[in-house]
């Protein structure tokens, strides 16, 4: 990955504590954190904004929940990879995210290794459409 250029990733979650921690984590394995976010709606206006490859987002967040938010990213650039990350693993939230467009799924608490995997993931669903 020496003279790739690094992934753009935006970080949404309500939780100030659970951004910093993503964000260091994605900073600590090279990538790029362009920007970050505290709910869908703001969400939504960094990734018009700063045009990310990745979008790692919350579910359940205040004024717009993260489903929702993943509804209005997609339908604007149905390229960006977004990883759902919630401490929620109800199979029913989980198939309507994936139906929505979610490109990958991290559970709360996660570790760098299940970042880089649900990424990876990612990139190649988005690839290979």
């Amino acid at each position: 990955m020496s003279d790739a250029i690094p992934l753009r990733f935006l970080v949404v979650d309500d939780e100030p504590l659970v951004r910093e921690m993503l964000n260091d984590i994605l900073i600590d394995l090279g990538y790029d954190v362009v920007g970050q976010a505290n709910d869908g709606i703001s969400a939504i206006e960094k990734a018009a904004q700063l045009k990310p490859d990745v979008i790692c987002l919350d579910i359940n967040m205040p004024e717009m929940s993260g489903l929702d938010a993943l509804a209005s990213i997609k339908t604007s650039n149905k390229s960006i990879v977004v990883i759902m990350v919630t401490a929620n693993n109800d199979s029913s939230t989980v198939q309507q995210a994936i139906r929505t467009g979610a490109d990958g799924y991290i559970l709360k608490p996660f570790s760098a290794q299940q970042i880089v995997k649900a990424v990876n993931r990612g990139i190649e669903r988005i690839n290979n459409t």
